[in-house]
């Protein structure tokens, strides 16, 4: 199994962005989570073809599996 947090946020042109952790604390702090993701805002730090990070859309744990069926 691969965990990983998503923090999801919308650019200046209203489009979506995912900044993606791997291997998350857990259980994740919806406070601490949600306090992270305004500093990233307020900081400017980031921007995408769409401009700087303007809002905050969700967060979430991703997990994903995978069964080999057959390999080569």
């Amino acid at each position: 199994m691969n965990k990983r947090l998503e923090l999801r946020f919308e650019n200046e042109e209203g489009k979506l962005v995912t900044i993606t952790l791997d291997q998350p604390i857990e259980p994740a702090d919806p406070i601490a989570v949600e306090a992270a993701m305004d500093a990233v805002i307020a900081s400017a730090a980031f921007t995408s073809s769409g401009g700087l990070f303007v809002g905050k859309r969700d967060a979430r744990i991703v997990d994903r599996s995978v069964d080999v069926i057959f390999e080569a």
